[in-house]
């Protein structure tokens, strides 16, 4: 058989020869580098999962930080509310303040005499039962600076008598329900939606109330008397 192999042109001796040298190699790489071909489908697909686990993670990091900003506003603007809102035991306080601008605006109080409390919604409310002696002017200027006081208040049941005896400051008997309202004690410990990733906080903020609350603005000042 080598004879006949001798007695073939080289170009066929050499093709021969390197099917021979294929097939070596090919056996050689097939039954010897199977171990290794294996493994490294194996860390091919782990390095897969762990890229898609890296994808993943990333698109959490960044949802992360969108709710972080958002608590962030949130927060913000519970604390602008919290300046309408007061919390209850801030409610005393706020009464002798209006009470001070009653007289800062030179209203001679006849009475100032809080009602039990009452609750709308997530809002609660102290009213007071006010009776002044004033001129037009004066209950004007009272009217607006309640209606620029930081806090939410309200008046209503509004009645205006003419003084029989009248002076340069008393002209006029006026009788009205002055309302204050304050955050209702259940919803102070109620929290604004924790962090992302942490643990919220004993007493944290709460949300702002979704309730709309009553207007600020008092209702109108009565027209002069004749």
């Amino acid at each position: 058989m080598l004879d006949k192999f001798k007695n073939l042109n080289w170009p066929v001796q050499l093709c021969l020869m390197l099917c021979l040298g294929a097939l070596l190699w090919a056996g050689v790489w097939y039954f010897f580098t199977s171990e290794t071909r294996a493994e490294t489908a194996k860390i091919s697909d782990e390095v897969a999962q762990l890229q898609q686990q890296n994808e993943n993670a990333r698109l959490a990091t960044s949802h992360i930080n969108e709710f972080r900003a958002l608590f962030a506003t949130k927060t913000a603007e519970y604390d602008e509310l919290k300046v309408l809102l007061p919390e209850q035991r801030e409610i005393t306080n706020v009464l002798q303040g209006l009470q001070d601008t009653a007289n800062s605006s030179k209203l001679i109080v006849m009475r100032f005499s809080p009602r039990d409390d009452t609750q709308q919604g997530d809002i609660m409310a102290k009213p007071v039962e006010v009776e002044v002696d004033s001129n037009f002017a004066n209950l004007k200027n009272f009217f607006e600076q309640m209606a620029k006081l930081p806090r939410i208040v309200s008046i209503t049941d509004f009645k205006l008598n003419q003084l029989d005896k009248q002076t340069a400051n008393k002209t006029l008997h006026a009788q009205f329900l002055l309302s204050a309202y304050y955050a209702a004690p259940t919803d102070l410990n109620a929290k604004p939606g924790a962090k992302p990733g942490a643990p919220g906080a004993p007493g944290a903020k709460p949300a702002a109330p979704g309730t709309a609350a009553p207007a600020a603005a008092p209702a109108a000042a009565p027209a002069k008397p004749a």
